[in-house]
C-alpha cells in the first residue's frame, strides 16, 4: 500500500472520530463558571479544499435539531481533533502540541480557558487525541516513542508523570512497534487497554501478531500484556458483557488475498483481561469468503464492520506477483461495503440501511445513543443515522464537511 493511499484513510478517519464562521476565541481567558445544567453538545465538520482543510465546531443543545447552522462556529486551523470532559470542550488544534480547555454557556457562547503544552515531547502528531486514552476525570494517557506514555490531567490541564516501563517487544523482524491510536475514541470503564501493531516503513506489510498492553487504573503501569494473533490492530469497541473487540485498519486484504499473509482477524479480550481463543475470526465464514476489516460491536450481538469485495476486481489471485494496480484498488471506496455482522446468530449481511458506500464511517455512543457517521465519498458532507437495537437506521442530518458529534455537558 502506497503511502499517499494511507494518508487519504487517514484524514477520513480522522474526521469521523471527532461546521462555517466566526474565528476562534481569542487567547484572553475568560471567567469560568457560566455554564448551567442544560445539555451542550458540539459538532465538529473538516472542510477540504485542493491543498488544505479548516475545522468548523458548532455547538447545540440537542442533537434531534435536524440541521445545524454553521453561521456561528468557531473556526480553527489543521485542528487535530477535540474531546469532552468535565463539562469542558478540548481541543488540540494548530502545529503546536497545545490543548486548550473551552467552556460553553447556555447562551452557547465560547469562553476560552486554560492550556496545556507537550512541546517538550517527540510527539509525531502534536497533541492530538486520537492516540489518547481517558482513564477519569483527572487521567490521561498520551503514548509516544513506541512504548512509552504521558500521564496527564485532563481537567487541571497539568502534566503530571511519563513512564516507560513495558513488557512489550520494541522490535520484531526488522519492524518497530507503534501505538494504534484509540482510533474508534473508546472510554474503558476501568483499565485501558492500549493496542500496538509492528509494520514496515511502507506499511504493506506487518507483523502477523498485536500486542495490547493493559494498564493499572491506580497506578497507570502496565500490569499485563496480551498477545492478540492478529495483524495491524487498531480499533476497539465492547459489548454489554465487558467483553472487547480489537479489529484491524491499516492492516487490509492484499497479501491474504494471495496467500502471502494471514487475513485480517478480530479477537476478543474478556472482561478478565485475557484472550478469548475460540473467538479469534477473520468472519469469512459469515461472509461468503470475503476479508473484513473495520469491525466494532455496536449493541445487542452485533456489529458493523468494511467487507472487502474481491469479486469486483476480476483478479486471479493465484498469480505469483501482486499487480501495482491491484494494491490502490484494494482500498477504493467502490470495492467495500458496510455488513451487519450478527455474532449472535453467527451470520452477516450487507447494512443496506446506509445508502453510502462509505469506507470511513464512524461511530459515537451518545445519551444511550448509537449514532453512524458515514461521510460522502468526496467528503464534502456527512450523513448521521441513528441504530436501533434491531439494526435499523434512521436519518437524523445531513451536514457540509466531514462531521462528529460529542456531548460536551
Amino acid at each position: 500500500m502506497s503511502m499517499e493511499v494511507r494518508r487519504t484513510r487517514i484524514g477520513a478517519l480522522v474526521v469521523s472520530l471527532s461546521a462555517l464562521g466566526a474565528p476562534a476565541c481569542s487567547g484572553e481567558a475568560r471567567v469560568a463558571g457560566t455554564a448551567g445544567g442544560g445539555p451542550v453538545y458540539a459538532l465538529m465538520s473538516q472542510v477540504y479544499t485542493d491543498d488544505d482543510r479548516t475545522v468548523y465546531i458548532a455547538a447545540t443543545h440537542s442533537i434531534d435539531t435536524g440541521e445545524v447552522s454553521l453561521d456561528g462556529a468557531h473556526e480553527f486551523p489543521s485542528v487535530a481533533n477535540f474531546e469532552a470532559i468535565a463539562g469542558r470542550l478540548l481541543v488540540s488544534s494548530g502545529d503546536a502540541p497545545i490543548i486548550t480547555a473551552y467552556e460553553i454557556d447556555d447562551a452557547l457562547d465560547w469562553h476560552e480557558g486554560q492550556t496545556v503544552s507537550f512541546a517538550a515531547f517527540p510527539l509525531e502528531d502534536n497533541a492530538n487525541f486520537f492516540y489518547q486514552y481517558l482513564v477519569d476525570e483527572h487521567h490521561m494517557y498520551m503514548p509516544f516513542d513506541g512504548y512509552k506514555r504521558i500521564v496527564w490531567d485532563p481537567t487541571e490541564l497539568e502534566i503530571e508523570t511519563v513512564l516507560e516501563d513495558t513488557r512489550l517487544v520494541p522490535e520484531r523482524n526488522g519492524m518497530p512497534i507503534e501505538a494504534a491510536g484509540n482510533r474508534s475514541g473508546i472510554r474503558y470503564p476501568s483499565r485501558v487497554m492500549m493496542p500496538f501493531f509492528y509494520h514496515d516503513e511502507d506499511w504493506y506489510e506487518f507483523a502477523p501478531v498485536s500486542p495490547i498492553a493493559v494498564y493499572d487504573p491506580q497506578t497507570h503501569e502496565e500490569s499485563k500484556v496480551i498477545e492478540a494473533p492478529c495483524a495491524g490492530l487498531a480499533i476497539a469497541s465492547q459489548d454489554e458483557q465487558g467483553n472487547t473487540y480489537f479489529s484491524s485498519w491499516d492492516y487490509g486484504p492484499l497479501l491474504a488475498l494471495y496467500g502471502l499473509a494471514p487475513p485480517p482477524c478480530v479477537a476478543r479480550i474478556t472482561a478478565d483481561h485475557e484472550l478469548d481463543e475460540s473467538f479469534t475470526s477473520d468472519l469469512t465464514q459469515w461472509t461468503g469468503g470475503r476479508f473484513a476489516i473495520n469491525f466494532r460491536y455496536i449493541r445487542d450481538g452485533w456489529g458493523l464492520a468494511n467487507v472487502f469485495h474481491q469479486e469486483r476486481l476480476g483478479v486471479d489471485f493465484t498469480g505469483g506477483s501482486i499487480d501495482a494496480t491491484v494494491q490502490d484498488q484494494v482500498w477504493e471506496e467502490e470495492n467495500w461495503s458496510v455488513w451487519r455482522i450478527d455474532l449472535a446468530n453467527q451470520e452477516a449481511h450487507p447494512f443496506e440501511a446506509v445508502d453510502l458506500p462509505s469506507f470511513g464511517w464512524g461511530l459515537v455512543e451518545i445519551d444511550g445513543r448509537s449514532i453512524l457517521t458515514v461521510p460522502y465519498a468526496d467528503s464534502s458532507r456527512t450523513k448521521f443515522y441513528e441504530l436501533d437495537g434491531s439494526g435499523n437506521a434512521s436519518e437524523l442530518l445531513d451536514v457540509v464537511g466531514d462531521a462528529t458529534w460529542i456531548r460536551v455537558r
